[in-house]
């Protein structure tokens, strides 16, 4: 029999609308999140939800990986547990500065991550950012700040925002270091080693939090209501949030360039926007519209960056 007819393709490969498909199921599951997150937060203190959340999400992993549990090797963890630490430490100041500034405000500082992602890619990896990808990144601010009300500097910039801040450069860290880093590897391991240590990073965190004191108040005391439908609650969000969002985000960033994720990334907003103002939680303005349409802007320029990219390589450009 011919070889030719009988050789089957070693690698599947799918279009690129594929991936786009993938990033914008995360984005709309990430959008969801911190519009119950309040709620849950009224019976479990956002510390212990973290640990609730992690440890669901490495358990959940741990029958999809299986007997891949044993490639976990010095390759992995010496990307892994860095960009695992680095995201814990996003997610522990981004929960110590809620506590002392406004969700607008914080909508804006966190998505510097669009900014600082081409900028570390070109470190990391020697990639320049194309004129597109830095008008997207630019644009995109531009439209998180409009988001925010565009009244950042009304209140002066206190600890909380100097935390955000933090916060969303150590995102940008993250994504940059996964998309140069990491897509060689496994995602659902990949992912599982993160889970890992933000489940050592939660509890250490809920107990320092609880005892280091701001003013003689605790940053962040920690309380737990035993309320199976919240646990319940967590418990889902978590599978979806972390466990699925996660493995997709990384299988994304194989195919995707880092600066495409950091600018689209922020099109959540956007739509937790939308569901406030479904909800009643929020109210439609000029600045919220405006906002929205800067994102969406940014997020179609960042596409066709990284379209055009694809085309045009480096060495074929005239």
């Amino acid at each position: 029999m011919n070889a030719a007819v009988t050789a089957k393709p070693q690698v599947r490969t799918h279009p690129q609308s594929f991936y786009y498909a993938g990033l914008i199921l995360v984005i709309v599951i990430w959008s969801i999140s911190p519009v119950i997150n309040p709620y849950i937060y009224k019976h479990i203190s956002p510390t212990v939800t973290s640990f609730i959340s992690s440890a669901a999400a490495a358990l959940s992993l741990i029958p999809i990986l299986g007997k891949k549990l044993k490639l976990i090797d010095k390759k992995l963890l010496k990307v892994a547990i860095p960009t695992g630490l680095i995201n814990a430490a996003a997610s522990i100041t981004q929960k110590i500065g809620l506590l002392y500034t406004t969700p607008s405000r914080y909508a804006f500082l966190e998505n510097l991550s669009c900014v600082v992602v081409p900028i570390l890619m070109y470190f990391f990896i020697r990639k320049k950012p194309g004129k597109l990808k830095i008008l997207a990144a630019v644009l995109c601010l531009f439209g998180c700040f409009l988001l925010s009300g565009g009244d950042l500097g009304a209140g002066g910039i206190g600890i909380g925002e100097l935390l955000c801040s933090i916060s969303g450069i150590l995102y940008g860290v993250n994504i940059a270091a996964t998309g140069a880093f990491a897509t060689k590897f496994y995602a659902p391991l990949y992912v599982f080693v993160h889970m890992v240590v933000s489940v050592v990073s939660s509890a250490a965190t809920s107990v320092a939090l609880h005892f280091i004191t701001f003013g003689g108040t605790p940053i962040s005391p920690i309380y737990f209501e035993w309320n199976l439908p919240v646990l319940i609650l967590i418990v889902v969000i978590s599978l979806l949030s972390n466990t699925l969002c996660w493995i997709v985000r990384t299988n994304v960033m194989k195919h995707l360039d880092a600066s495409v994720v950091a600018v689209m990334m922020p099109f959540s907003a956007v739509l937790t926007g939308v569901f406030s103002i479904l909800l009643g939680l929020d109210n439609l303005t000029p600045m919220l519209a405006f906002g929205a349409l800067a994102v969406l802007l940014a997020s179609i320029l960042s596409s066709l960056s990284d379209l055009w990219e694809k085309e045009h390589p480096l060495g074929k450009r005239h």
